[in-house]
């Protein structure tokens, strides 16, 4: 299992790499907040649009835990907004998002290896 700060330290330095969405460090959520939403937003497009893989719930849990969010905060207000922002910019582009959400959070993945798992 990774430790919490590796996977702070992970989380915070590939989010970058994902796209952007229209709130993007959005000025009402801290850095924490909006990297949750990323994920978060990541994982929702994964779950809807992506055939091959889903959410290791888990895992998932765990990486938004280490951001020092409670998941539960992704639910409502602010970050779920972000989040469906977010999910709204992986979906312009479904092949290309699907291949990199798997390339970095897939079972081999190069950031959080088993984030995604195969359905």
């Amino acid at each position: 299992m990774m430790r919490m700060s590796t996977a702070l330290i992970v989380v915070a330095g590939v989010l970058s790499a994902l796209p952007a969405a229209a709130q993007d460090q959005a000025p009402e959520l801290t850095v924490p907040q909006n990297r949750a939403a990323k994920l978060a937003g990541l994982a929702g497009f994964v779950n809807m649009s992506c055939p091959e893989i889903q959410t290791e719930k888990d895992r998932f849990r765990t990486a938004i835990e280490a951001l020092r969010i409670n998941p539960a905060d992704l639910e409502h207000g602010k970050m779920r907004l972000s989040a469906e922002s977010y999910i709204m910019a992986y979906q312009k582009d479904v092949p290309a998002s699907c291949r990199q959400a798997g390339e970095l959070f897939g079972r081999n993945g190069s950031v959080i290896p088993g984030l995604f798992v195969s359905r």
